[in-house]
């Protein structure tokens, strides 16, 4: 894992570092209290497993984060989120994707004449779930009427780098299997071209929820937070977010928000009230992320005993 990532957590810990030689870097000794950034901690893991840290003042010091975590009384939840990266060192980060190509049969919907009867089926489709010509362009929606992917919608996602990451085949008639979606690999940020992660950010389920709610919403995309949105969250100037899953999937909501209070980022629970982003359209998800309840430790326990 890249010292950027831990970094993110410790200073989460410990408060603003200053960088020093090589991958050291200085805190604020919470032990002696020091005026000035004595502590010190090697954020590179070595061979053996060890990032030595020492207060150049105090004396207070150690050779592995789980020891600094111990001895500051870390609750066990925070440290155990750094340490399962620590212990992965290197190999937590963006995962290689397999290539991922539109359907050849792909089909702008924006660009599609206004006399295609299926060009205006999917539309009507699109507008009944609070989709806009604006979004059409803005994400490259489209759809098939042949191949593999006929008479569906497709969602597409690309990545930073404006790249094909993802898509999502979903009917636009009624049909048994209702969404068919590529092989590819899951460690992914749905819609990553177009967050803006100096902003809050909203979660919610799927590219549907995303783009009818018509903020920063980054859609999940599978029953966990991939490693690669995780990581972004923490490396990125990111400081409020907005979990809005629907109500079956409130237990899933708690644990996202007990891994962002860990990474000390202000959480907010939107109750989504049985229903979903996309049904419920811009004006009134607007009103439920005004209404939406600050979270702490305190509450989270609250609500999982409930």
């Amino acid at each position: 894992m890249s010292s950027n990532i831990l970094l993110g957590f410790i200073e989460n810990v410990l408060g603003k570092s200053h960088k020093r030689a090589r991958e050291n870097y200085a805190f604020n000794c919470p032990k002696c209290n020091h005026h000035k950034p004595k502590l010190e901690v090697n954020l590179h893991t070595d061979e053996n497993g060890q990032n030595p840290f020492e207060c150049w003042v105090c004396g207070f010091k150690g050779r592995t984060i789980k020891s600094l975590l111990k001895q500051l009384q870390v609750p066990a939840e925070q440290a155990y989120e750094i340490l399962k990266y620590v212990r992965k060192g290197d190999e937590v980060g963006y995962a290689p994707t397999s290539t991922v190509e539109l359907p050849k049969e792909f089909q702008s919907v924006y660009e599609a004449t206004t006399t295609s009867i299926i060009a205006n089926k999917v539309r009507k489709y699109l507008y009944k779930r609070g989709f806009t010509d604006r979004d059409f362009l803005k994400y490259n929606i489209g759809y098939c009427t042949s191949g593999e992917y006929t008479g569906r919608v497709i969602v597409p996602s690309y990545n930073e780098n404006n790249q094909l990451n993802f898509f999502v085949g979903r009917t636009f008639e009624d049909a048994y299997h209702k969404y068919r979606n590529p092989e590819c690999s899951k460690d992914i940020i749905g819609f990553e071209n177009l967050i803006n992660w100096s902003q809050p950010i909203v979660l919610v389920e799927g590219v549907f929820d995303a783009i009818a709610v018509k903020r920063n919403a980054v859609p999940i995309l599978g029953k966990s937070l991939s490693k690669s949105l995780i990581k972004k969250i923490v490396s990125s100037q990111v400081e409020d977010i907005y979990v809005a899953l629907d109500r079956d999937a409130f237990k899933k909501a708690l644990s996202y928000t007990e891994q962002f209070l860990n990474m000390g980022k202000k959480v907010y629970l939107v109750d989504m009230q049985d229903k979903d982003p996309s049904d419920m359209g811009f004006a009134s998800f607007t009103r439920y992320v005004q209404q939406a309840e600050e979270m702490d430790f305190g509450k989270l326990l609250r609500y999982k005993l409930s």
